[in-house]
C-alpha cells in the first residue's frame, strides 16, 4: 500500500487509524487510575504501611499494560504499513505516538501557566497542580520515548516470530 496525499478525509482517516490505539491507552490508564484513587484511602485506613506496595502494583500494572498496548499497536502498524519500506514504517511509528506528545505538551503548558500566574497563591502554586503537571510531563516523556523504541523493536522482529 503506497501512501499518497489524497483528499483531506482520507488523511484524517489515516491519522485516526494511527492515533486511536494511543488515545484508548491514555483513556484506559485514566479509567484505571480513578477507581484506584478512590480505593487508596481505604487502604490507608486499613493498613497504612502497604500504600507504597499498592502504588508499586499500579506501576507494574501500567508497565504490563503499556507493553501489551505497544505490541498491539506494532501489529496494527505492521498490518497497515507492512508493505512500505522501513523508513516509512519508522515515520508511522513516530506519528502514532502523537497523542503522547500532545498530552505531554498540555501537562507542560499547565505547569508553566500555574507557575507564572500571579493571581494564584503560593499554596496553590506548590500544590498538586504543579506536581502533577511536571511529574506527568516527565512521565509522559518517558512513556513516549519507550513507546517509540518498543514499537520499533516489535516492528523489526520477523512476522514469523511474532
Amino acid at each position: 500500500m503506497k501512501i499518497t496525499i489524497g483528499p483531506i478525509s482520507l488523511d484524517l482517516l489515516l491519522c485516526l487509524r494511527l492515533w486511536w490505539p494511543a488515545i484508548v491507552f491514555i483513556v484506559s490508564c485514566a479509567g484505571v487510575f480513578l477507581p484506584f484513587s478512590l480505593f487508596l484511602p481505604v487502604v490507608d485506613q486499613i493498613a497504612p504501611r502497604f500504600i507504597g506496595g499498592v502504588w508499586f502494583l499500579l506501576l507494574i500494572f501500567y508497565v504490563i499494560l503499556g507493553v501489551a498496548f505497544t505490541y498491539f499497536a506494532a501489529r496494527l502498524l505492521r498490518r497497515s504499513f507492512g508493505s512500505e519500506e522501513w523508513r516509512v514504517q519508522k515515520h508511522m511509528v513516530i506519528l502514532s505516538g502523537f497523542p503522547f506528545y500532545a498530552f505531554r505538551l498540555v501537562l507542560l503548558v499547565t505547569g508553566i501557566y500555574v507557575l507564572l500566574n500571579p493571581a494564584l497563591s503560593a499554596v496553590e502554586m506548590i500544590g498538586a497542580v504543579v506536581a502533577i503537571s511536571f511529574i506527568g510531563t516527565v512521565g509522559f516523556a518517558l512513556i513516549s520515548c519507550s513507546y517509540v523504541f518498543l514499537a520499533l523493536f516489535f516492528l523489526r522482529r520477523s512476522p514469523a516470530v511474532v
